[in-house]
């Protein structure tokens, strides 16, 4: 084989197998799987815009773990009825009558009355009932009495003309009134009091209540609402069996399943306490839950259930049905784990006068966590 032959077959052989890997790399080659881009923005209307969120993490929960977040989360739905009702004795009515208009209407629907009908649901769904969630004023319908009326004629919806009223004039036109020249339970359109009740009464109702300990005084007033029978003040209670009692039934039935895969014995023990308030209405039971909460601090999982924040009482006693159920944020928890760890670091270095530094800084903690989910005074 002379040079000439050789430089042939070896530049053919090269030509072959570079085309071979070629062809091979483009055979490997893979198109890439475009990212599905997540929606946040589901609706917006009036000066609100409704978003969705993502639970970052939720993959790396057991499975008994997000059997957990899911029957908190049931427990906290199971209450949202609860919050309506709390905002306003209309409101479980006028939401079921505006459902079924909306749901039932075969009408012109593109008219600027129904756009303003459509507006008008969405921002009572937003806020739990009539009145705004921040201004606590009475929302504006965008359309009229008339308009309203036929729209219950044509679905054959019913409502009281009395509730009707209600939408289209000045009576209860403040969820909380906090102005004591109004009258601040006569003034204030939530459903925590009855008919007739004065700020003094109330007052003067629970000041003869006494603490079975004065060092740990009970929250009086928390779980019930205070009406008058036969000309005596009384609660309700809001428990099994009392007020609220079927849909406080559902809570506890989502609670005994989660207390069931609760993630340590602690967090068991602290679900039993709220189970038993539940069922019975006994503060000190709400009392004995809460030492227990705070020490169930282990684990990814946490939650709020119950009458907690009193901000919508204008008296200051009755507690809002809130849920809050929340999963670890393991990123952001591991790199926060850092910084704690190096407190005595960024102490030293701070740009504080020496005599003012602390030579040993103890109990810097810090955990983030991700919504899995919310429910009454918290959500829509």
């Amino acid at each position: 084989m002379n040079i000439k032959t050789f430089l042939s077959l070896s530049l053919a052989a090269g030509m072959f197998f570079s085309c071979a890997d070629e062809k091979k790399q483009h055979a490997e080659k893979k198109e890439p799987v475009a990212e599905k881009k997540f929606e946040y923005v589901v609706d917006q209307f009036a000066d609100l815009k409704i978003l969705r969120y993502q639970i970052p993490g939720w993959e790396n929960l057991t499975l008994k773990e997000q059997k957990l977040v899911y029957y908190l989360v049931e427990a906290g739905l199971s209450g949202r009825d609860i919050m309506w009702d709390q905002n306003y004795r209309y409101n479980l009515a006028i939401r079921k009558a505006l459902e079924n208009v909306y749901t039932s209407y075969t009408g012109n629907k593109d008219s600027k009355e129904w756009n303003a009908f459509k507006t008008y649901l969405k921002r009572v769904w937003f806020s739990n009932g009539i009145h705004h969630h921040y201004s606590n004023d009475k929302i504006k319908s965008g359309f009229s009495r008339e308009y309203l009326d036929s729209l219950l004629t044509e679905t054959g919806t019913e409502l009281d003309s009395a509730i009707v009223d209600v939408l289209f004039s000045d009576k209860d036109a403040k969820k909380v009134n906090l102005d004591a020249s109004k009258g601040l339970i006569k003034g204030s359109a939530v459903n925590f009091y009855g008919e007739g009740i004065t700020a003094d009464e109330v007052d003067a109702f629970y000041a003869k209540m006494e603490s079975p300990d004065p060092k740990k005084p009970l929250s009086f007033g928390l779980n019930s609402k205070l009406v008058k029978q036969d000309g005596k003040l009384v609660e309700k209670v809001w428990k099994s069996g009392g007020m609220y009692g079927a849909a406080i039934d559902k809570i506890i039935y989502w609670l005994e399943k989660a207390k069931g895969v609760a993630e340590n014995e602690k967090q068991a023990r602290a679900l039993g306490f709220l189970i038993e308030y539940y069922k019975t209405g006994d503060l000190q039971s709400w009392d004995d839950y809460n030492v227990a909460w705070t020490e169930a601090t282990e684990g990814n999982i946490d939650y709020i259930n119950s009458f907690i924040e009193v901000y919508n009482d204008p008296k200051g006693y009755r507690g809002s049905y809130e849920a809050i159920v929340q999963i670890k944020d393991f990123e952001m928890s591991k790199k926060m784990e850092v910084l704690a760890h190096n407190a005595q670091w960024f102490e030293d270095h701070s740009p504080l006068m020496p005599e003012h530094k602390k030579e040993n800084v103890v109990g810097v903690s810090y955990k983030t966590v991700v919504v899995a989910g919310e429910a009454g005074d918290a959500s829509p």
